[in-house]
């Protein structure tokens, strides 16, 4: 019986080929999410392996020798080859997971609804991770993101979810007391919870109720909505609610709207498509969900 020849590592020929097709180890490690000294070292590895160079290495660059040349295209062949028997065995059961990014802030919205999105789509998994900010990651690390912010960002495609309005919210114990908030003028007297960060806060509003900014004062400030929507149901202040996500809490009574102004805010939340092309059937079902459940 024949045996197999030994092959060289895939990540030795992956890495190869990245470099290959870019000519830079520092472009290869940046798509492989490796050091450059890594990208070297495999190199180096695989070309101790095969007994032969495969890069020239120049002073302004990399040239391939002719042993790499010829090594290449066989080498991009066998790892494309693999990538679509991969697809075709296991492809059906990647396109029914879903990977979504949260803006924390929306889960007060979305999760006690997501039982539904199970109920119609049982065949899809979801993963789902929490953001706050907007860090530095991979588009290929997730399939949709929904996002808190301005709206002007660079991927391919950003529909916006929410239209949102900005109004004084508190628990109902603040309207009992020595300082009811029954007038803005009571306001003073209780302690104002800010959002750090936002666009739109208390100084805009307190701009539309024509009301001193000296009321303002310092307050209490957080760095997320859920942290100030928390803070409120729990009497520790005043916060300016986004309709939106209030809206469950004012029904439920944890929360009530104090006055009869509201201002618009500048931030939304938003469904961000990270990658060109068309989504997969289960990210495009979820997205379909999302904004069908918004409007009911």
């Amino acid at each position: 019986m024949s045996r197999r020849p030994h092959l060289p590592t895939l990540n030795w020929l992956r890495t190869f080929e990245s470099a290959a097709r870019h000519m830079s180890f520092t472009t290869a490690a940046a798509e492989l999410n490796l050091t450059q000294a890594a990208v070297s070292q495999q190199i180096k590895l695989l070309e101790h392996y095969l007994c032969q160079p495969l890069f020239q290495r120049m002073p302004r660059g990399l040239q391939l020798t002719a042993s790499g040349m010829a090594y290449l295209p066989k080498v991009k062949d066998a790892l494309d080859r693999l990538g679509m028997a991969t697809q075709e065995v296991f492809g059906q059961v990647k396109e029914q997971r879903i990977r979504v990014r949260v803006s924390g802030a929306f889960g007060w919205w979305l999760m006690p609804r997501l039982t539904r999105f199970q109920q119609r789509y049982p065949h899809i998994e979801l993963r789902l991770s929490r953001v706050q900010w907007v860090p530095e990651v991979r588009v290929e690390d997730y399939d949709l993101e929904i996002r808190w912010g301005p709206g002007v960002w660079a991927e391919p495609e950003v529909v916006q979810l929410t239209y949102g309005q900005l109004q004084p919210t508190c628990a109902p114990a603040l309207l009992q007391g020595e300082y009811p908030l029954d007038c803005m003028e009571n306001l003073q007297h209780h302690r104002l919870i800010h959002l750090t960060g936002t666009l739109s806060g208390w100084s805009d509003w307190f701009r539309m109720a024509g009301l001193p900014s000296e009321q303002l004062g310092s307050g209490d400030q957080m760095d997320s909505t859920d942290f100030c929507q928390m803070a409120a149901m729990g009497g520790m202040g005043v916060m300016l609610g986004l309709d939106f996500l209030t809206k469950d809490e004012l029904a439920k009574g944890s929360l009530v709207k104090l006055f009869d102004l509201s201002i618009a805010s500048a931030e939304n939340f938003y469904l961000i498509k990270p990658q060109s092309g068309p989504l997969s059937p289960a990210a495009q079902q979820f997205s379909d969900w999302l904004q069908e459940s918004l409007i009911e």
